[in-house]
């Protein structure tokens, strides 16, 4: 049985006789723990279609535009649209 399956049933280490120090240090982390060693543009390419990446990359820049005429518009006139000040 799985020192995480012990775990789960709240049975003591010490009465199992699990030695937690050999324990940590002979067992490798199980495969699903273990990262894939890549970089950030080799991820896009494997988990995200281009033209979702493409559009969400546009909708990003649309609402940077559209915070930036607000910040700008706030500094002209001194006030702060509605929908900011609505909670």
């Amino acid at each position: 049985m799985s020192i995480e399956a012990q775990a789960m049933v709240g049975a003591d280490y010490m009465e199992c006789g699990i030695d937690l120090h050999d324990w940590e240090t002979n067992q490798p982390p199980p495969p699903y723990l273990l990262v894939e060693k890549m970089s950030c543009s080799e991820a896009v390419r494997k988990y995200c279609n281009d033209d979702e990446v493409k559009a969400n990359e546009e909708k990003v820049k649309a609402k940077m535009r559209e915070w930036a005429r607000a910040v700008a518009a706030m500094n002209r006139t001194g006030s702060y649209p509605n929908k900011w000040m609505q909670k």
